[in-house]
C-alpha cells in the first residue's frame, strides 16, 4: 500500500516507549553536565563590594567619596527617579518617558553616602564631630573650593601600606572626613550605614549599590570585556556565548545613530518594541501572514519529503516486475 499523508496508518508503525526515552536522556544530560563541571568548573569572579574597593584601591575610593561630597557625581546629577537633575535624561524630541513618574525613590549622595555614615561614626570618634560641623557652617562655594583641592592632590596621592598620603592642600576638613569614611569602608560598615536610612527594617540597598555604579564598575567591566563597545549586556562574563537571544538588541548599540545619540538606550528599546508588535501582528495582517504559502520555503527544506510522497508510482511497473534481458545481455551473460 502506498504511503498516504493523509491516513496515517498507511506508514510504518513501530513501538515506542516515550518514559525510557525521557529518561535515559535525562541521566546522560545529568551525567554530562556533572562532568563538564568537574572539568571546567563554573565562572567565578569575586564580588564588586565597597569594602573590597576601600581595601584595594584607596585612591578611587576617596575619589569616589570626594566626587559624592561634592555633589559632583553620576548618581547627584542623575535625574529621576533619584533627583531632579538632567545629566542621564534621555528624550525623543518632546517624549522622555523617564521623567513621566517623577522622584520616586530619591538618593542624595552627599548625605546617604557620606554624611549620614558620618554622623553614625562620629558618636565613637569625636574627633568627626568638629569636622562635621565645620562642614556644615562653610558657605557652598567654600566647599567647592575644598573638593577641588582634595580631587588635585589625589592625582599626586601614594599608597604606603594601608594609608594614603596626601600632599598638603588646602582642603579644610575634607581628608579628615574621607579618612574616616575610608576606614568604615574597610571595615565592611559603610554599606550598612548607607542603606540604613530607617531606623527599623530595611530592605533597600540601592545606596551602597549606586556608591560603586561610576568609575569603580567601570574599572571592573573593563577588566572582563563587558563594557558597551564590546557588545555589552550580550557578552557574558567568563563565559561563552553568552545570552545570545540579546544579539539583535545589542547589536543596535554597534551602529549609528544608537551608538552616537545621548538616546541610544531609549532608541534600542523602542526600536526592539516596535518590532516585537510587528512580528506579534504577522497572524493579523493579510499578505503577510500569507507569505510563508506563497512563498514556498518550507518545500525547499523539506524536498526530499515532498518529492517521496508526490512522486506517482506508475502501475504497469509495479506489475510488470524485471524488464526482460536483451539477447546481447543474455549473450554476455
Amino acid at each position: 500500500m502506498k504511503n498516504d499523508p493523509t491516513r496515517p496508518e498507511t506508514y510504518p508503525q513501530q513501538p515506542f516507549d516515550l518514559v525510557k526515552e525521557a529518561g535515559l536522556s535525562g541521566l546522560f544530560v545529568l551525567a554530562l553536565v556533572a562532568v563538564a563541571a568537574i572539568a571546567f568548573r563554573a565562572p567565578y569572579v569575586r564580588p564588586l563590594t565597597i569594602a573590597r574597593v576601600a581595601r584595594t584601591e584607596p585612591v578611587l575610593f576617596l575619589r569616589t567619596a570626594a566626587r559624592d561630597l561634592g555633589g559632583l557625581s553620576e548618581i547627584a546629577n542623575y535625574g529621576p527617579p533619584y533627583n531632579h537633575g538632567t545629566g542621564h535624561v534621555q528624550a525623543l524630541g518632546p517624549f522622555h518617558p523617564q521623567t513621566i513618574l517623577g522622584v520616586t525613590q530619591p538618593i542624595h549622595p552627599q548625605t546617604v553616602d557620606v554624611l549620614h555614615p558620618l554622623r553614625m561614626a562620629s558618636r565613637l570618634d569625636p574627633g568627626l564631630t568638629a569636622a562635621l560641623s565645620r562642614w556644615q557652617r562653610a558657605p557652598a562655594l567654600q566647599r567647592r573650593a575644598w573638593i577641588a583641592r582634595y580631587l588635585a592632590g589625589l592625582h599626586r596621592a601614594r599608597v604606603q601600606g594601608d594609608r594614603v598620603a596626601l600632599p598638603a592642600v588646602a582642603a579644610g576638613p575634607v581628608p579628615t572626613l574621607l579618612s574616616a569614611l575610608r576606614a568604615m569602608g574597610a571595615g565592611g560598615l559603610l554599606s550598612g550605614a548607607m542603606d540604613r536610612t530607617s531606623p527599623v527594617y530595611h530592605d533597600s540597598f540601592e545606596p551602597s549599590l549606586l556608591f560603586l555604579q561610576g568609575a569603580a564598575l567601570h574599572r571592573l567591566a573593563a577588566r572582563n570585556d563587558l563594557l558597551g563597545s564590546e557588545w555589552g549586556i550580550m557578552h557574558d562574563e567568563s563565559s561563552y556565548p553568552g545570552p545570545w537571544w540579546l544579539t539583535p538588541y545589542t547589536f543596535l548599540y554597534q551602529i549609528p545613530p544608537y551608538s552616537t545619540s545621548p538616546a541610544g538606550d531609549l532608541m534600542a528599546a523602542y526600536t526592539m518594541l516596535v518590532v516585537f508588535l510587528l512580528l506579534a501582528a504577522v497572524p493579523f495582517l493579510p499578505g503577510v501572514r500569507d507569505l510563508p504559502r506563497r512563498l514556498r520555503v518550507y518545500r525547499v527544506i523539506w524536498r526530499d519529503w515532498y518529492r517521496r510522497v508526490e512522486t506517482p508510482e506508475l502501475p504497469e511497473r509495479r506489475r510488470a516486475g524485471p524488464a526482460p534481458r536483451s539477447a546481447s545481455q543474455h549473450a554476455r551473460g
